[in-house]
């Protein structure tokens, strides 16, 4: 394939990744800007299919926003290593975010309290954390420092 070829399949490849990521920052906060989410102390109602069908399909307009977005936006790096560097480097950027939108969603008056029960639940917790949010994080941490990397040794010569 000549490089044009390679460069725009590199660059959609992220896109899809990117916006693939994309999706649980979005999707918390549609669902907060829709009033999905149930209020503090009240019971479980059934939730209107309309509803949920605009934010599914809110969702979705988002996701192909910010894969085209990102793929249009790589595309137009002419260095290769340079390319793989901002994607890398952005979707690294975007699992750290998701872990940070995944933590702020936990309730912690949940985990509260003494006595035995309180702390089977935070331990419980903790581990929750661990093993959910430190693939995201140490995946996060490794492609965006091996992202800054790619970018900073493959600077164009000529600035």
């Amino acid at each position: 394939m000549p490089p044009t070829a390679i460069k725009w399949l590199v660059s959609i490849v992220f896109g899809l990744l990117i916006g693939s990521a994309s999706f649980g920052i979005t999707n918390p906060l549609l669902l907060a800007v829709f009033g999905v989410y149930p209020s503090a102390g009240a019971g479980a109602e059934p939730l209107d299919s309309a509803l949920l069908d605009r934010v599914a399909m809110a969702s979705v307009v988002l996701y192909v926003l910010v894969a085209v977005v990102s793929a249009v936006a790589l595309a137009r790096i002419a260095n290769l290593r340079r390319l793989f560097g901002w994607g890398c480097a952005t979707l690294g950027v975007m699992l750290l975010l998701t872990a940070a939108i995944a933590m702020l969603q936990i309730d912690p008056a949940m985990h509260t309290g003494g006595g035995p029960g309180a702390r089977d639940a935070n331990t419980a917790l903790f581990f929750t954390l661990l093993i959910f949010g430190l693939p995201y994080i140490g995946g996060g941490l490794v492609l965006t420092i091996g992202g800054a990397v790619l970018i900073r040794k493959n600077r164009d010569k000529s600035a």
